[in-house]
């Protein structure tokens, strides 16, 4: 048995960090920090007995995600491994548009994209990837830092999916719910594999 827990601290700054034009939209969102209470979050969940199983830590690079893996790599002497498969969704090009325009239309359709940007079902190929190669390493107990668009593209190939109220993506397994079409501060989802194949799956968070 194989046991991976996922974290996406959601909590990141909305301070105005001036970047030089140069610097793309991409990479300010890739440098962007934790808030403070992203960082009170992130001390909290440090602490769980759970984690003092882990033998590892993969992350993002994200700053965000990087700040959130400190502290259980700190408390529990761990080492962590950065893969740029778990970083976020690339949000491409705007241009006029809302964020959330793009976030309704990833939801009923996972090839949709923006340009210069990735479609949900392309950042679920390659989570899917980076997760592989995780069960297939000596690890047994693993803490997977990532983020919220990118973990909800990895579940929708493990969950069943429909839409709440507001016509918000939900995802549950076995009748639990994983994801519910409302923001969290931060999630927490372990997942247990068995011989490589889905043994259960439980939203801690």
């Amino acid at each position: 048995m194989k046991t991976l827990y996922f974290i996406s601290n959601n909590m990141v700054s909305n301070i105005n960090v001036v970047y030089p034009k140069h610097v793309t939209f991409n990479k300010i969102r890739e440098r962007t920090m934790l808030s403070i209470r992203g960082e009170e979050l992130a001390k909290s969940i440090a602490n769980l007995d759970i984690f003092s199983k882990c033998e590892v830590i993969y992350s993002s690079n994200y700053f965000g995600a990087m700040n959130t893996s400190k502290y259980v790599a700190d408390i529990n002497a761990l080492d962590i491994i950065l893969d740029d498969r778990l970083g976020e969704r690339i949000v491409g090009e705007l241009g006029c548009n809302e964020y959330r325009f793009l976030k309704g239309m990833q939801e009923h359709d996972f090839n949709y994209k923006l340009k210069n940007g990735e479609s949900i079902k392309e950042v679920k190929v390659r989570m899917i990837s980076c997760i592989n190669d995780i069960l297939q390493s000596d690890y047994e107990n693993v803490l997977v830092v990532t983020h919220n668009i990118a973990l909800l593209s990895y579940f929708i190939s493990l969950c069943n999916k429909g839409f709440n109220l507001e016509d918000r993506l939900i995802l549950d397994y076995q009748e639990e719910v994983i994801f519910d079409g409302i923001f969290h501060e931060i999630d927490l989802v372990k997942v247990e594999f068995e011989d490589g194949k889905i043994f259960s799956i439980k939203r801690l968070k």
